[in-house]
């Protein structure tokens, strides 16, 4: 493993600034080029049990969580079972399940559509992914694309939500990616190449109102497996998915819903949090990152969600050459704690020498694959 062995004390956090510099992407495909989506219709107020959110119920998941639709979290075919040591788990139910969607209309996903939304008394607004062969007979899972300082939502639509889309070749999985904000208003630009500072500085928890809101919304209208939300992010999209766990965890019950992430470069950007309840963790982050300081910030993000999921911490050791990741011992089981190091700067894309395509996302969409 590398380092000397330690118990993580919460690590440090990072105050002010934002997520990355010189623009809006990296190497590797965070920018692509296409045609303009067109904006949604649906406005939905209020967050998971609010108005239009889906109320908390009784039944079981895993942690203890409730089902969303008041009833067991049982059956479903979107998630299977976990192999990770947690034993088996059933996939949880929403309450869109067996029930045609009644806020989103079919035009609205899978083409780009802005779909609008109302949270923390601001405009606010996302993209969706549904699979094409959809059945609300089903428990899919879903995935939720945060993205960096500068992007916005266009852009992890033209990118498939930081390529996890492309590696869903069993079609299990609804991708979700919740726009930023600026100057205190959900941020408007259009191009997919992203919007200038747009980002999560989650003011008095307003984006963290936004995930609740998209969460409940997607709950209310598909089949989703309430056990099996995952979200992931990089640099300020990784900040926004980790204080969405800590903040959210499924762990805690009541309206937790986070069951994994993976945070690309990220630091706390979101308003700091300390997380107390488990959620399983993966982490990349460059050794010589300009922007997020690898040893300051980077890695006290593992150090935190280590303490939470009851792990033998151990400092991950640092790359030299080829990217190296480090697996936790002694978690509590279901919740794999990983951070991988890799030789570069502050790129979602990182690449071993010769590499030609980067490892990252296929690591990442192995670690959501295990639940």
């Amino acid at each position: 493993m590398g380092g000397t062995s330690a118990q993580g004390s919460g690590g440090a956090s990072a105050t002010g600034g934002r997520s990355s510099s010189g623009g809006a992407s990296s190497t590797g495909g965070l920018t692509s080029s296409g045609g303009q989506p067109g904006t949604g219709g649906q406005s939905v107020s209020g967050g998971r049990n609010g108005s239009g959110g889906t109320p908390l119920g009784t039944g079981g998941a895993i942690g203890g969580n409730p089902g969303r639709d008041g009833g067991p979290a049982t059956g479903g075919a979107g998630g299977g079972t976990t192999s990770d040591g947690g034993g088996s788990t059933p996939a949880g139910q929403s309450a869109g399940c067996g029930k045609a969607p009644t806020d989103i209309t079919s035009s609205q996903y899978n083409n780009g559509t802005r779909i609008s939304i109302t949270a923390a008394n601001m405009q606010r607004r996302f993209i969706l992914n549904v699979p094409k062969n959809y059945d609300n007979s089903k428990a899919y899972k879903l995935v939720i694309a945060f993205h960096q300082r500068d992007g916005n939502d266009v852009q992890m639509y033209t990118n498939g939500y930081y390529h996890l889309m492309s590696l869903d070749t069993n079609n299990t999985t609804i991708f979700v990616a919740p726009n930023g904000q600026l100057n205190g208003a959900g941020c408007s630009g259009t191009s997919s190449q992203g919007e200038g500072s747009c980002g999560w500085p989650n003011t008095n928890d307003s984006d963290l109102a936004l995930s609740d809101a998209v969460v409940a919304l997607i709950e209310k209208n598909f089949c989703v497996d309430t056990n099996r939300i995952f979200a992931n992010g990089w640099s300020y999209g990784g900040s926004m998915s980790y204080r969405t766990a800590c903040s959210r965890p499924l762990s805690g019950g009541g309206n937790g819903y986070i069951r994994a992430i993976a945070v690309y470069s990220g630091a706390q950007l979101s308003g700091n949090c300390t997380p107390s309840k488990p959620v399983a963790f993966y982490a990349s982050h460059g050794t010589s990152d300009s922007v997020l300081n690898y040893d300051n910030l980077g890695v006290p993000l593992f150090q935190n969600f280590a303490k939470a999921n009851g792990c033998t911490y151990v400092a991950p050791t640092k790359a030299t050459g080829s990217h190296v990741c480090t697996s936790l011992t002694g978690c509590t089981d279901g919740y794999p704690t990983e951070f991988c190091s890799f030789v570069g700067d502050h790129t979602p894309d990182p690449k071993d020498s010769g590499q030609s395509t980067s490892w990252e996302y296929q690591n990442a969409w192995n670690f959501f694959s295990q639940f």
